[in-house]
């Protein structure tokens, strides 16, 4: 079963949501599910255009004064999270304070395909986010939690990208993982130019 980060903050989301809002927050569990949404129907990544790795990347710089400003954010904090697999990873959270989180992670010890193995309670399924392949992780069964994009920049590296709400307010799943895409789109282009 995998355990990580992301489940956490999806479970303190549900908690949080449960707490402010008077609803239950307890997501129907359900068995993971792959799929795929974009080109490819079999749920298999595309061909890399380049190797991007991001062993010695400030993910605190993934996000440029500009592209913060796109994504509504106002503070960058460094932290070490486990992100994949029990490991930790370098991360920043992007915040607009109580409002809502960015966290982008550079995982360096499991690549992208990690997502597509199955197992927990995770819906997967494989997008693209502009020329590389990505998995678009969600909480199965549950909405208005987090979507989180994992982006594929190496062999056995991923950049991981979170939209977190923190109120009760958002619940639109597809308007969440809109948010974390296009966070992933910008970080992306950022990587690019660190290399």
């Amino acid at each position: 079963m995998r355990i990580s980060t992301i489940a956490a903050v999806v479970l303190l989301a549900a908690a949080l949501s449960a707490c402010t809002s008077g609803e239950k927050g307890n997501p129907t569990a359900s068995p993971p599910s792959s799929g795929s949404s974009g080109n490819d129907s079999a749920g298999k990544l595309p061909p890399r255009p380049a190797s991007l790795k991001v062993d010695s990347v400030d993910t605190c710089k993934l996000l440029t004064a500009d592209q913060m400003k796109q994504v509504d954010t106002l503070a960058a904090e460094p932290d070490k999270l486990d992100l994949v697999d029990g490991q930790q990873s370098a991360s920043c959270h992007y915040s607009n304070y109580a409002k809502y989180n960015y966290t982008i992670g550079a995982v360096t010890h499991k690549g992208v395909d990690y997502w597509l193995m199955g197992g927990g309670n995770l819906t997967t399924n494989v997008i693209k986010v502009a020329d590389y392949g990505a998995v678009k992780v969600e909480l199965s069964g549950g909405s208005g939690f987090d979507c989180s994009v994992a982006i594929d920049v190496a062999d056995g590296q991923q950049l991981m990208v979170s939209y977190i709400p923190l109120t009760t307010g958002e619940k639109d799943q597809s308007v969440l993982c809109g948010k974390a895409e296009k966070a992933a789109g910008l970080a992306l282009a950022t990587l690019k130019t660190l290399k």
